[in-house]
């Protein structure tokens, strides 16, 4: 069993979940459609923004991360998900060496859609109302 990760947007909380060792949350856009290879193997990158530079103000290069979706939940992205899209979701990093080469990149877990996001939003909401505050 993992920890517990939330995360926060105008210091609401949007999003609750399992947090594994290695494990990451990306939130960007999808360059090109995941695509299928064998039966149930979904691959596709995710772009993130490389952020601004805070003497020019100018927008740093993103960088990309390799994704690699299996079985229901390749099959779910694959269905939902296509170029230039919006994708939140949560990946374990993985590294492997084959023939003193190595290869790594990141194994989807889970999406988190817009409404995950929507739901705990309100679920937030209900409690605090469920309580007394003096402010």
């Amino acid at each position: 069993m993992g920890k517990i990760v939330k995360i926060f947007e105008d210091e609401k909380e949007k999003y609750t979940g399992n947090c594994y060792v290695n494990t990451v949350i990306f939130r960007g856009r999808i360059p090109q459609s995941p695509k299928l290879y064998g039966n149930d193997t979904v691959k596709f990158s995710v772009q993130l923004s490389g952020g601004k530079d805070k003497e020019t103000g100018q927008w740093r290069n993103p960088t990309y991360a390799n994704i690699v979706a299996f079985g229901e939940l390749g099959q779910k992205i694959l269905k939902n998900y296509k170029e230039h899209d919006e994708i939140w979701l949560t990946a374990k990093y993985y590294t492997n060496k084959v023939d003193d080469k190595f290869y790594h990149g990141f194994i989807a877990r889970e999406v988190i859609t817009q409404e995950d996001l929507d739901r705990a939003e309100q679920e937030v909401k209900e409690v605090l109302n469920d309580y007394d505050l003096p402010f």
